[in-house]
């Protein structure tokens, strides 16, 4: 039998912040102080707006990955992660 694991409360309220973003920023760094940055209404969108600052900005270390933050209309931000 499979125990379910208990959810850690920041990571309840990292969902809840990224439940009530009002938009989602997405930046990718290329290097010292440097990010290419766009900005969408939903995630979807905000996956697609990373996937194109990866083709744009071509990394000669390899595939970098942009992270993409969830903003709520009170300014509270919170990083949405893979699962």
């Amino acid at each position: 039998m499979k125990r379910r694991r208990k959810v850690h409360p920041a990571d309840a309220a990292n969902a809840a912040v990224i439940a009530q973003a009002v938009r989602f920023d997405v930046a990718l760094f290329l290097g010292t102080g440097r990010y290419a940055r766009a900005s969408a209404t939903s995630l979807e969108e905000a996956r697609i707006e990373a996937m194109r600052l990866v083709a744009e900005n071509p990394s000669p270390f390899g595939k970098r990955l942009p992270l993409i933050y969830g903003v709520t209309a009170e300014g509270r931000s919170a990083l949405v992660t893979a699962n």
